[in-house]
């Protein structure tokens, strides 16, 4: 789980900003605001992340500064692992697995997705939007936003935003039937302020780690032409991201499609299966996390994303080879 929640897609589930929230009284609005507000806030904070009967509880440190989002993640419970996410690097350490591994963050990645009006339009199409009540959290008054799928093909968001910065202090993914299937909250938290170097840097020692990930940037490329296709998409999924890249942890070429409805993400990888290479096959889940793995045309195909199970599914059964 932890290696991949090194990735960006678990850094940008973790948290989500927003700023003014007075003058916005639709839930458009606060949703414009909460993801566009993401590059504006530097804070200090623990929260704790629940699912499966489980909860983790996190330290994080998150410094904005002339457009670049620092950020360092440290787990106070549960087996030793941190994520820092420094000026071109991701790097996260397991030191109880004497592992850790670095990717390099592509340059347009200087922070979380910003909602455009005409973004809402077609989320609007499969989303419905509402507010809620108020709520006190983190010993703050916060706006409630609920996001409700229109299709079993998506999980609901059940949002809570500090009435004053506007910061999301809690965040549920629910399912069709209401059931909060993880969830993110904050416990206290520092808005604002400066924040030095030292408090971004590792406390995690370098010694006896096994490292793995890539030695040079631009080690991925996108991809313009492929003899891989998904054929059939659930309704308001497209591709935004189609590359070919180096499977940090094995070093091994992989390609990677992202398809998303505009708030859900799905991943699917591609990489040769070599001979004598086993591994499970099917469904699988972890939290909000279902995951579909099947061999395809000498290849291992796995999709995975924060979905329902019918998604993952959906994808895998549309992949196919067309040389």
């Amino acid at each position: 789980m932890w290696i991949r929640r090194c990735g960006l897609s678990w850094l940008t589930a973790c948290l989500l900003l927003a700023i003014a929230p007075l003058a916005f009284a639709d839930a458009r609005d606060w949703l414009m605001r909460i993801h566009a507000a993401a590059a504006n806030h530097s804070f200090v904070g623990n929260f704790v992340y629940s699912h499966d009967d489980r909860i983790e509880a996190m330290h994080v440190v998150r410094r904005v500064q002339e457009g670049l989002m620092q950020e360092r993640l440290y787990a106070l419970n549960g087996e030793a692992r941190e994520v820092v996410r420094d000026r071109d690097r991701v790097w996260c350490y397991i030191p109880d697995k004497k592992v850790a591994v670095h990717d390099y963050r592509q340059t347009s990645e200087s922070g979380f997705p910003r909602i455009l009006p005409a973004d809402l339009e077609v989320l609007g199409e499969h989303y419905r939007f509402a507010l809620g009540d108020t709520a006190r959290i983190a010993d703050r008054m916060a706006q409630q936003v609920q996001v409700q799928p229109a299709d079993d093909y998506r999980y609901g968001y059940h949002l809570w935003a500090d009435t004053e910065t506007g910061l999301l202090l809690r965040s549920d993914l629910v399912d069709d039937g209401g059931s909060i299937v993880e969830q993110y909250l904050f416990v206290n938290i520092k808005i604002g302020g400066d924040i030095a170097d030292a408090e971004l840097e590792s406390v995690t020692s370098r010694e006896d780690l096994v490292w793995y990930g890539m030695d040079m940037p631009n080690m991925s490329k996108e991809v313009s032409d492929t003899a891989w296709r998904v054929e059939s998409l659930p309704p308001g999924y497209r591709l935004t991201r189609h590359i070919k890249r180096m499977d940090p942890m094995k070093m091994e070429e992989e390609e990677h499609m992202v398809f998303t409805d505009g708030l859900s993400s799905v991943s699917v990888f591609v990489k040769e299966s070599k001979e004598g290479q086993s591994g499970m096959v099917g469904l699988s889940r972890m939290g909000a996390i279902h995951a579909f793995r099947e061999t395809v045309a000498g290849h291992w195909v796995t999709v995975m994303g924060e979905v329902p199970a019918r998604t993952v599914k959906h994808l895998a059964e549309a992949i196919a080879y067309r040389p």
